[in-house]
């Protein structure tokens, strides 16, 4: 079983300083250090645990922390464990860690390489949307099935970059799911581009439907 990490963090002071940077990639560091001796199935090099940290373009305040997990438990040793239970509260110097927000998206590495030719990964992409998309429980099936039909419009827009989706495993209500669909671009202009595009309405008319609710936000990585 492959997850993918996403965990939001709000800066304390209203922007990341050059030494909470710093203090976030010291303690990724020391995660890979554990993750080679702990986890040594996983890739050795962050680009391959899909680690990263993405500020937010919307609100510079907040930062997207991603990484590729075996499965949750595994994520769990590693919060648990002695070492990151050492580094992480130092990192309150620079976020709020109240307000740090974390969930895991099932059966996928969202960042890998397709190995396509000429496929832009996201952590390649100058920019990602994040697009979370929640729905009654009841309607995953045949949302599942309206997705697979018009999923390729939207990457036939986006290439090279890539478009992957996963529902998330952790549920704030056991009524409803969410489904994410991240996207590299450009820039965040051509993806504000795409709703003009003549096959937008086929798209949106398929999926928007389902949709109780939905969010979509900009990154670019930082780490």
């Amino acid at each position: 079983m492959a997850v993918t990490e996403l965990a939001w963090l709000t800066v304390a002071l209203g922007v990341l300083s050059p030494q909470g940077k710093n203090a976030t990639n010291e303690a990724l560091i020391v995660q890979d250090e554990w993750t080679a001796l702990n986890a040594p199935d996983l890739p050795k090099d962050r680009d391959g645990r899909g680690v990263g940290l993405f500020e937010q373009v919307e609100d510079p305040s907040i930062y997207l922390l991603t990484a590729h997990w075996d499965s949750v438990a595994q994520h769990e040793v590693w919060i648990e464990s002695p070492e990151n239970q050492k580094v992480f509260p130092g990192l309150g110097e620079y976020y709020d860690l109240n307000k740090t927000y974390l969930f895991h998206l099932d059966n996928i590495w969202l960042f890998n390489s397709s190995g396509v030719p000429g496929e832009i990964s996201l952590l390649e992409s100058p920019v990602f949307s994040v697009a979370r998309i929640t729905i009654a429980a009841e309607k995953r099936q045949e949302f599942e099935k309206k997705w697979e039909e018009v999923k390729g419009l939207q990457e036939d827009f986006a290439k090279p970059y890539v478009v992957r989706s996963a529902w998330r495993i952790e549920k704030d209500d056991p009524a409803l799911e969410e489904f994410v669909i991240a996207i590299g671009w450009p820039s965040v202009s051509r993806h504000e581009e795409w709703a003009k595009d003549p096959n937008f309405g086929k798209w949106a008319s398929a999926l928007v439907p389902f949709a109780q609710s939905q969010d979509v936000k900009h990154y670019h990585r930082i780490l």
